[in-house]
């Protein structure tokens, strides 16, 4: 070993080290994905994350640049939608359980993996779900932009405005025509920077007048000459992200600038990251995701939002929820089967069903009022049927047809921190979990109230809701038309159930050292079927009134 020259075991040794390093890290272009050259990269990207699977790489890099995906069947899809081969709403064919569909790059089965994407697009040709995360643990992934070759709408400004039609001249006529797809229309004001209050929504008849201007028989109002048409061709369908049945997911530093249905739909996942998270339009549109931007069910650990940016989605920023689930048969010796209606997809459109040992609330149709609490001893699920059979700790109270289940083991810690909600449609964030954090946030002029406590028995989103913190927030002019909840354009605490007069549904609620701006708001805040509410050194302008209060127990409020 002395005869053994230094320099060699030195070099022998940087050689090894340099083996090794290279066997953890993947590259994509050593798999055929070359960015920039217009070519289909999915089935290249593919292989690679493969290997990773395969090897156990720790890393995939994906060097800056356009990655070209492309898959016939989302094409196709694509071309039958707006063909109108799936009628007026779309969604009520593709938002449903097990529908099949198209996907971009597939990480099902991958571990330990960090994909290292900064400056990379991926540019979707057909409408798909560009990136599946299920059944993974410890995935990170960095920089990456997602957006489509054809996007999910078409924009243009409104130039001529009739009590029974509007006229728009198109900035990508691709879909110009007569009897085009056209799900709902969204207006950008280019004078105040920001969708109009009120969108229209189908069924829409359409007529060319020329190779760039389309008529659209409508109920049309004078405020929408000159604005930007944003013509939404679907709802809801599949995420640009799906996490499901996933742990530990962190997206850092991710953009998605357009997608056909929601930003990011997480579901029976535990604990995921957003930092630096932008669901933003691309430069020169005005609408980013078709639906909300995010969407959390059935969760588990914690989902945290940390400096993100949200603007000109086509609904809430976030939403985190369990599911109410209808009580269908007592089939005797504790054991019941449950179903989500028939009419009820899931969000990620599989089914959702509680894990042995997790804790269920029992909960009265008419309030939402929680009545009692059940483990789960056994469960057997039947996705095909869209049902699950449960075996309880013990028998149900009375008559089953009284009460719904919801699963409260699976609801997660949300903190919603330093972020920036601008204009879109609907809520900026809608709560109805426990252990909630919101601080430190702005959102501006989004159409409906920018905080939302709910309980919603008529969507089936649950539960109520309980210590909850929306600390130091500044809230400018929303709640001004879609989605805003008894008037508040701040926060709305509330209840959706036939009888929503029940105090104490949502509990330990602190709203401290918020600024709200209204735009001749009805209400700042609106607390209603709550109990223990905490509401100090809030400041308001431009509230007709700055706080209201119904069917609430033990409340203060104090300057």
């Amino acid at each position: 070993m002395e005869n053994i020259p230094k320099r060699l075991i030195l070099m022998s040794f940087v050689l090894l080290t340099t083996i090794l390093l290279q066997a953890q890290n993947i590259d994509v272009t050593d798999y055929g994905a070359l960015p920039n050259d217009g070519k289909n990269d999915r089935e290249a990207i593919q292989k690679a994350i493969d290997e990773c699977r395969k090897s156990g790489a720790e890393t995939l890099i994906m060097p800056p640049g356009v990655y070209d995906i492309s898959d016939a069947g989302a094409i196709k899809l694509m071309n039958d939608i707006m063909a109108g081969k799936l009628g007026e709403n779309p969604q009520d064919v593709v938002y449903t359980p097990y529908f099949p569909y198209s996907r971009g790059i597939d990480f099902n089965g991958v571990n330990n993996l960090r994909i290292m994407a900064e400056g990379a697009t991926l540019l979707c040709h057909g409408w798909m779900e560009p990136v599946s995360l299920e059944n993974c643990r410890d995935i990170t992934i960095e920089g990456l932009t997602i957006d489509y070759k054809t996007i999910p709408h078409s924009e243009g400004k409104v130039v001529n405005v009739d009590k029974e039609f509007l006229d728009v001249e198109l900035t990508d006529v691709q879909w110009l025509g007569d009897d085009m797809t056209i799900t709902r229309i969204m207006f950008w004001d280019l004078q105040k920077n920001r969708l109009l209050g009120q969108s229209l929504y189908h069924p829409f008849k359409t007529r060319k007048l020329d190779e760039k201007t389309v008529r659209i028989f409508t109920k049309a109002k004078p405020e929408m000459l000159g604005t930007v048409a944003l013509m939404n061709h679907m709802m809801h369908f599949r995420p640009a992200i799906l996490v499901h049945e996933a742990k530990n997911t962190v997206l850092r530093r991710v953009t998605i600038h357009a997608q056909p249905g929601m930003g990011i739909v997480g579901h029976r996942s535990h604990n995921v990251l957003m930092e630096g998270l932008r669901i933003v339009p691309a430069p020169g549109k005005y609408q980013s995701t078709n639906t909300d931007a995010t969407h959390f069910t059935s969760c588990t650990g914690l989902i945290r939002f940390d400096g993100c940016m949200f603007e000109g989605q086509g609904d809430d920023a976030t939403n985190v929820h369990g599911y109410y689930h209808k009580i269908t048969k007592d089939l005797g010796n504790n054991s019941y089967e449950i179903k989500l209606e028939d009419r009820w997809c899931t969000h990620a459109c599989v089914l959702d069903f509680p894990d042995i040992g997790n804790a269920l609330e029992i909960v009265k149709k008419t309030t939402l009022e929680v009545i009692d609490s059940l483990t789960v001893v056994e469960v057997d699920t039947f996705p095909r049927e869209w049902k699950s059979v449960l075996t309880l700790n013990r028998k149900l109270p009375g008559d089953f047809n009284d009460y719904y289940l919801i699963d409260v083991t699976r609801l997660p810690k949300l903190e919603f921190v330093n972020s920036y909600v601008g204009s879109h449609l609907a809520r900026g964030v809608l709560v109805k979990t426990r252990n909630v954090l919101i601080e430190n946030c702005t959102f501006r002029e989004g159409t409906g109230t920018a905080i939302h406590i709910g309980a919603e028995g008529d969507w089936r989103e649950g539960p109520g809701s309980a210590n909850v913190t929306i600390r130091n927030n500044r809230i400018m002019r929303t709640g001004r038309g879609d989605a805003t909840n008894n008037g508040a354009c701040g926060i709305a605490v509330n209840v959706k159930a036939p009888d929503d007069t029940k105090a104490g549904i949502h509990k330990n609620i602190a709203i401290v050292q918020n600024i709200i701006e209204g735009e001749n708001a009805e209400v700042g805040i609106s607390i209603r079927g709550a109990k223990g509410v905490e509401l100090k050194n809030n400041t308001f302008s431009s509230c007709q009134q700055k706080i209201e209060v119904r069917y609430t127990e033990k409340i203060s409020v104090s300057d």
